[in-house]
């Protein structure tokens, strides 16, 4: 199976802000309005299951985050973990928080499959409010 995970750095400073960008608004009907995240982005559609937000305000916590993807973000670290890009710690360093966010192309049902089509990484910093700092496509045996 091919999994995908797609990296945004935010300016959102606390986490009361960084929830309210990430979260999705309803109308009185129970009709999706996008978050201003999704707007952002340009992404038209989600599933909110696969989305994480993380403040990482200084280097510690900068640091657990990138060792937090590479032992504990996959279920299959061994093959997600020599994916990641070393430079990651210097590419999220310009934000004070990040979103990732989930894909895959399960024989299931895919997940997110529009993160397939998403610009490599690094080609939108600076064009974008909320750029995109990495994309990683790794696969696994489907079980």
């Amino acid at each position: 199976m091919k999994h995908v995970v797609a990296m945004w750095g935010t300016n959102c400073r606390s986490e009361e802000e960084l929830a309210a960008f990430a979260r999705p608004g309803y109308t009185e009907d129970g009709d999706a309005i996008p978050s201003e995240f999704m707007s952002s982005t340009g992404l038209s559609w989600i599933d909110e299951d696969f989305i994480e937000v993380h403040l990482l305000q200084d280097e510690e916590s900068r640091e657990a985050f990138v060792q937090y993807l590479k032992q504990d973000y996959a279920s299959d670290p061994d093959r997600f973990a020599p994916q990641v890009p070393d430079s990651l710690g210097e590419s999220i360093a310009s934000y004070p928080s990040v979103i990732v966010l989930y894909g895959n192309d399960s024989r299931y049902g895919s997940v997110n499959e529009v993160l397939f089509s998403l610009a490599e990484s690094g080609s939108e910093v600076g064009q974008q409010p909320v750029p995109l700092i990495a994309k990683i496509v790794y696969e696994t045996e489907e079980r």
